[in-house]
Order: structure tokens, then C-alpha cells, then sequence
């Protein structure tokens, strides 16, 4: 009998289906995989590329151009592992860390705007430098600054993000390996916790947040900046990275000078020139105390000065709005480096001093939004800053100032004074304060209901308007401490600025006006935002809470008490002493004390604590003369103990 064979299913669908191994397109036309990696010209006829490099069949064929378009990566972030489990140690030194980033090679910075990316795609050459192209000819401009090393033609991977691509190329370099994860953890650090502290209000509205996040990825400075500043802040917790913090500094003061050689073409270059400035040079203290950062200074003055210029007269409302966010900043720097920057340099800026700005509305329904260093009362800060460097140079001059005068002296006259040399000069000086006096008591702050509020639940509005008004008080307190003449013509209208009996001393009313400042800063509590604007009000008030002489006087060892009577009329001679002869006043002046050493505290926890410690060393050692009885002032002590920082 026949036997019929029937044939393996599986063997029947091998032999009837051809094999396509080595082919390059399969039978079937409509299965063929979609080229999403051809060249330009292909994609615009809608032809099927072979993908062949340097030129495609089909180019070939027609004779015609053929580039391919270059892969563009966005940094991001959250794919990313922040941490590594066995991170190796930082080198030893500056120099050590300085010498393994100088193997990585640099490119200069971006000078087209909006162009922050990218590009893994190599060439005909078997090794090349990682770069930017964006047309088929090349790009002029240079990529963002990241570091680059040389890769191989035929291993170059295809990665989803940008970090990853940096991760893929210093694992290849000499780059210690805690740098692999380091500029991805700093990023996120900073748009995690130091964009916070930076300004006083936090959201999408905070330029330090939104519009550094719309560009550090496209800006080798910012990305440098924004890393020096995280590192600064974490070295307090972690000493290794104050050098990583000097090392990102350094890289974005070079990107910065590349940059401003290379030109700036638009005022979008300035703009990103200038929001660097601002981030690395408002935070040179976080990195030295030393570190003034004047010259910084005098370049943001002079950037901004430019972008005006190249305005010119034409000036919408959203260049109107850019204009004042840098006019401002550089109003509160300038007004933070009033008080510790000599009389030389005060004159070589004064020109470039930012003009007033008006803070009440202008128009029935206009609403005044917080600015993010100056709040909302930008004259009040303008006057604050002129007061400093008035007091500063005033005590930096030669001839002897007029708070020697006894001023309980019921028989003073101002106008029976003697006339010697330098009195006119004194009488100059007053006359400046006494101007100044009268811009502060003039100004009007906004309400409540004028005010916009930024969406920060930590800084409602009303925390600016306190903020304000200390500030307005703290400079008063400077005027009436260094000119006492003009507190004694304000005496009869005192009650203007605080409701004190008439019969108060100058001292006295001083040491009020302090704890007046203390009390306004008791109602904002620690979380707000603001905090990054206290410190230099808080140093103003706290070294005016002086205990008077008696109130500093210790009993013997064998005094003894009437514990039935609470009050002996008996002489100190007699062993005996009142219990009740500490008074409310010195109470409260414990209390403020007390207040700020903690505020100060906790300062040095959730702002720069290099600055904070100093703040507090400075304050301190203020109340320690003061206690002894000797006549001080908190800008003599900060200049003999070299303790000049921007307090802010």
C-alpha cells in the first residue's frame, strides 16, 4: 500500500517562504520598515532611503546633495539616578580636580539663541569631536559647553537624553567617577532647593525657576553657574564640595569671558550674559566670604546699561517688564554692597546707580507683583542702600563726628555749636541724612489689595509689606545712630515713627526703634521667602539692642535677698539688693537678642551658611563691647574684624 507523505507543517512554511537574509527589502513592499533615519532630500520626495552614508542610492542616482539631519537631545533629568552607592573621594586638592577636568576638552559657547542641544551624529572621519550642526552645510555656531570626548564611528550608541550621552562620554575619560552623576544631581539640586532660596517667592513665576529653566541647557554659563551655586550651598554639609563648587565657578567666569569675546549679536546674548552675572557673581560669598564680588557688579551695571542701548527707544511692555526685573536685582546688590565696599569704588558707581522706581500704581487698576529681591518697595531699598554709603564714608573720614555730642544735654543747641574747620563739612553730611530722613518718612507703601500675590503660600503679601517697613525703619535707625542732631529736631514729632513718651532718651528711643524693627520681623515666620532679604535689616536692628551699664553690673558673692519685701532700700553697701531691678525693657531687649540668634540659626540652615556665620560673629561681638560699655558701631567692628560680606 502507498504510503502518503504529508508534509511538516513547519517544514512546508520554511520551503515556501523565501529567504530574505542579506536582502535589503523584503518581498512585500507595504511590510517594509518605515525609514525614519534617511536623509532630507528622501524624506521631502517621500522616497525610500537606503540610509547609506556619506550619499543614499537614491542621491546617487539623480546626483544630487545628500545630509542626513543631526540628532537633537534635550537634557533631561528624570530618567537619571541622582546618587551612586560607592561614590570614590574628591581629590585632594583644587589643583588635583582642576587637572583631571583640563583632559576634557571645552567647546565655546552658544551664540545662537535658543539653540541648546547636542549632536551624536559623526561624519566620514573615523574620529571625531562631538559638535553641533544644524544644516546640511554646518552650523557656525558652537555647541553648549559640556564635556566632550572623541568617540568611534562604528560604536556611536543612539541615547534618549542628553545626560545620558554625558554619562556615556566620561566613562570613557579620565573624569573621576563621582562626576558622572555630579552635574545631574547639582541641576536638579539647584531647580530643587536653591532656586528657592534665591528669591523671595517660589513657583512658576520665580524668574530663578522658569526662565533658568527655560535656558541652562542651552547655555554653557548658566549650567556652570547654576552648578557652582549648588555646590557652594552643599559644601556646608559636605566639605568636598566647596572645591567642585570653585571648579563649576571658575568654569562659568571662562564661558563668560569666551562668550563676550566671541560678541554679543542679539539682546538675547545679553540677556543670558547678564542673568549669569547674576547667579554667579551675587553668589561669590557662598563660595569665600571674602568674596565681595564688586567687579561683578560693575559688569551687571554696565550689561545692563548696554541692553538699554540696545533697545533704544522702542520698548514694549514685556521689554518694559525684562527691564525692570534687571534693574531691580542690580538695586538690591547695590544696595547689599553699600555698606561694605570702601569710598573709592562708591564714587566710581555712583554714576551707574540704578534710577528710582516708582512703587505705588500708577493707574486706578494697576497691581504692583513682588519682585524677587527687591519685594514691593524699591525706593525704600534705593534710599536704604544711599544710607549705608553714606554711613560708610562718613565714618571713613578724618574729622570727629558729631555722635560725640552729649545729647541729654538739656542745654544743647545745634546752632550754639563752636565753629571749627570741619564743622560745615559736618553740617553737609547732616544735611544729606536729613534729606534722606524725609524721602523715608515720604514714602507710601502699597496695600494689601494693591498687591499681587506671587502663588507662594510661604509669602503671602502681607510678608512684603512688613519687610518694607522694617526696611524703612532700619535705615531711620542708621540716621538717627550716626546724626543724632536730626533725631533731636524729630524729637516733638516722634510719635510719627513710634508712640514713645516724650521724655525718652536718644538711647533709649534708638534701642525702641530697634526692637520696633525685631517685632515686625517676628510676625514673618522663618519658611517665608523673604528670608533671603532679611539678614541686612536684622544686623542693623540687632546691634542696637544695648543693656545699659547698670543693667550689666553683677552682684557680690555675699549679697543677700529679702525674699518678703521683693526690694531692700538698704545701699549696695549693705549687702542687699532688689529683686525686681531688672526692668521690662531690658526684658524685652533679651527676648530680641534672643530672637535674632536663633532666626540667625536658622539662616545658616536654609541660606548660604558662610555669610550667615559671619552675620552672627559680627553681631555678637558687637553686643560684647556694647555690654562692656564702650560707645561701638557695627561698621567699625566689620572693618577691624575684616567681616565685610554681602549680608543678603
Amino acid at each position: 500500500m502507498a504510503t502518503h507523505m504529508h508534509p511538516d507543517p513547519v517544514s512546508k512554511v520554511c520551503n515556501t517562504t523565501p529567504s530574505n537574509v542579506g536582502q535589503d527589502s523584503p518581498t512585500n513592499p507595504r511590510r517594509a520598515p518605515k525609514s525614519r533615519q534617511g536623509c532630507q532630500r528622501c524624506k521631502a520626495k517621500r522616497l525610500k532611503c537606503d540610509e547609506r552614508k556619506p550619499h543614499c542610492l537614491q542621491c546617487l542616482k539623480r546626483k544630487a546633495d545628500c545630509c542626513y539631519a543631526t540628532k537633537r537631545l534635550v537634557w533631561s533629568t528624570k530618567h537619571e539616578k541622582v546618587l551612586v552607592a560607592n561614590d570614590k573621594p574628591l581629590p585632594s586638592s583644587a589643583k588635583d580636580l582642576e587637572r583631571k577636568l583640563e583632559d576634557v576638552s571645552i567647546s565655546s559657547t552658544d551664540r545662537s539663541p535658543g539653540k541648546g542641544f547636542v549632536g551624536l551624529d559623526s561624519k566620514e572621519d573615523h574620529s571625531e569631536v562631538i559638535g553641533h550642526d544644524e544644516t546640511c552645510e554646518g552650523s557656525t555656531s558652537g555647541s553648549v559647553h559640556i564635556y566632550h570626548t572623541t568617540i568611534q564611528r562604528n560604536s556611536s550608541p543612539v541615547f534618549t537624553d542628553s545626560l545620558s550621552a554625558i554619562r556615556h562620554q566620561l566613562q570613557n575619560s579620565s573624569v573621576p567617577e563621582f562626576l558622572l552623576h555630579l552635574p545631574t544631581m547639582l541641576v536638579e539640586y539647584y531647580f530643587g532647593y536653591i532656586c528657592v532660596i534665591f528669591s523671595s517667592f517660589d513657583g512658576m513665576l520665580n524668574p530663578f525657576r522658569s526662565t533658568v529653566g527655560q535656558l541652562w541647557d542651552g547655555s554653557a554659563p548658566i549650567y556652570y553657574a547654576i552648578q557652582s551655586m549648588a555646590a557652594a550651598y552643599l559644601s556646608h554639609h559636605f566639605p568636598r564640595m566647596s572645591t567642585v563648587g570653585i571648579q563649576m565657578q571658575r568654569e562659568a567666569f571662562r564661558c563668560l569671558y569666551q562668550s563676550t569675546r566671541a560678541g554679543m549679536d542679539s539682546q538675547e546674548d545679553i540677556d543670558k550674559t547678564l542673568l549669569t552675572v547674576l547667579l554667579v557673581g551675587q553668589t561669590t560669598a557662598w563660595h569665600n566670604p571674602r568674596d565681595l564680588g564688586l567687579a561683578h557688579l560693575k559688569t551687571a551695571k554696565r550689561l545692563y546699561k548696554q541692553r538699554l542701548a540696545y533697545q533704544g527707544l522702542n520698548v514694549d511692555s514685556k521689554m518694559r517688564r525684562q527691564n525692570e526685573f534687571f534693574e531691580q536685582c542690580i538695586l538690591y546688590w547695590d544696595l547689599l554692597a553699600g555698606f561694605v565696599e570702601d569710598e573709592e569704588n562708591i564714587l566710581m558707581l555712583e554714576d551707574e546707580t540704578p534710577r528710582k522706581i516708582s512703587a505705588a500704581p500708577a493707574a486706578g487698576n494697576h497691581r504692583i507683583f513682588p519682585h524677587p529681591w527687591t519685594g514691593i518697595a524699591p525706593n525704600i531699598q534705593i534710599l536704604f542702600a544711599q544710607v549705608g554709603r553714606l554711613i560708610r564714608s562718613y565714618r571713613k573720614s578724618t574729622f570727629n563726628p558729631l555722635s560725640n555730642i552729649a545729647l541729654n544735654d538739656p542745654f544743647f543747641d545745634f546752632n550754639s555749636l563752636p565753629v571749627e574747620q570741619n564743622v560745615f563739612t559736618n553740617i553737609e553730611w547732616v544735611t544729606k541724612a536729613q534729606l534722606l530722613e524725609e524721602e523715608l518718612l515720604a514714602v507710601n507703601l502699597p496695600s494689601e489689595t494693591q498687591l499681587v500675590d506671587s502663588g507662594d503660600k510661604n509669602t503671602p503679601v502681607r510678608q512684603y509689606i512688613l519687610l518694607a517697613e522694617a526696611y524703612r525703619c532700619a535705615a531711620l535707625l542708621e540716621i538717627y545712630r550716626m546724626f543724632p542732631t536730626i533725631y533731636l529736631k524729630r524729637q516733638p514729632d516722634s510719635k510719627e515713627i513710634l508712640s514713645l513718651p516724650a521724655l525718652y532718651s536718644a538711647d533709649e528711643f534708638l534701642i525702641s526703634l530697634a526692637l520696633h524693627v525685631i517685632s515686625l520681623l517676628e510676625k514673618i515666620p522663618p519658611s517665608s521667602g523673604t528670608r533671603c532679604l532679611q539678614p541686612i535689616v536684622m544686623i542693623v536692628a540687632a546691634t542696637e539692642l544695648r543693656f545699659s551699664p547698670v543693667s550689666m553690673q553683677t552682684f557680690p558673692i555675699d549679697t543677700t535677698f529679702d525674699l518678703n519685701s521683693g526690694y531692700e532700700q538698704g545701699s549696695a553697701l549693705s549687702g542687699t539688693v532688689g529683686l525686681n531691678s531688672i526692668t521690662r525693657f531690658e526684658l524685652d531687649i533679651a527676648t530680641a537678642r534672643r530672637f535674632i540668634v536663633t532666626r540667625f540659626q536658622d539662616f545658616k540652615l536654609s541660606l548660604a551658611a558662610k555669610p550667615m556665620t559671619k552675620a552672627l560673629i559680627l553681631i555678637e561681638e558687637t553686643w560684647a563691647r556694647a555690654d562692656l560699655g564702650q560707645e561701638v558701631f557695627w561698621m567699625d567692628v566689620m572693618s577691624e574684624m575684616k567681616l565685610e560680606c554681602i549680608y543678603g
